[in-house]
């Protein structure tokens, strides 16, 4: 007899106000194992995070309607176990830097490599696994 191990489908939640940013990563990442949905701000991400489980959201910031800082910190407090990967072109204040650090956040600067965005989704989401 055969041990089989079914890991779930990973849920991916990309948040971006840049609707050419949001085509890149789905068309990226649609290969993949894993069921990526999009919010286009913050108001729209909460409403998402707050109905559904994800194991990872892919943060933009500044968005148009909240900041990214808040909505990262909203996002803890609703779903603790979702990891959060911030993406930014905008240098961060002093605050938000020590907040990025203390939650252990990943933040990534733009422009990025799509290689170095793939290893760190991959990287996010194994830490997900629970090992036997």
């Amino acid at each position: 007899m055969t041990l089989a191990l079914i890991i779930p489908m990973k849920k991916i939640l990309v948040v971006d106000d840049n609707d050419l940013m949001l085509y890149s990563f789905v068309k990226t990442f649609c290969r993949y194992p894993a069921e990526i949905s999009i919010a286009r701000n913050g108001i729209d991400a909460l409403l998402k995070i707050s109905s559904d489980l994800y194991d990872l959201c892919l943060l933009d910031t500044p968005l148009s309607d909240i900041d990214g800082i808040d909505v990262m910190k909203r996002i803890k407090t609703i779903s603790p176990a979702t990891k959060i990967a911030f993406i930014t072109a905008s240098p961060m204040s002093d605050d938000s830097r020590d907040f990025v650090e203390k939650e252990s956040i990943h933040s990534i600067s733009k422009p990025f490599e799509l290689s170095e965005m793939k290893v760190i989704i991959k990287n996010l989401l194994e830490d997900a696994i629970p090992s036997l």
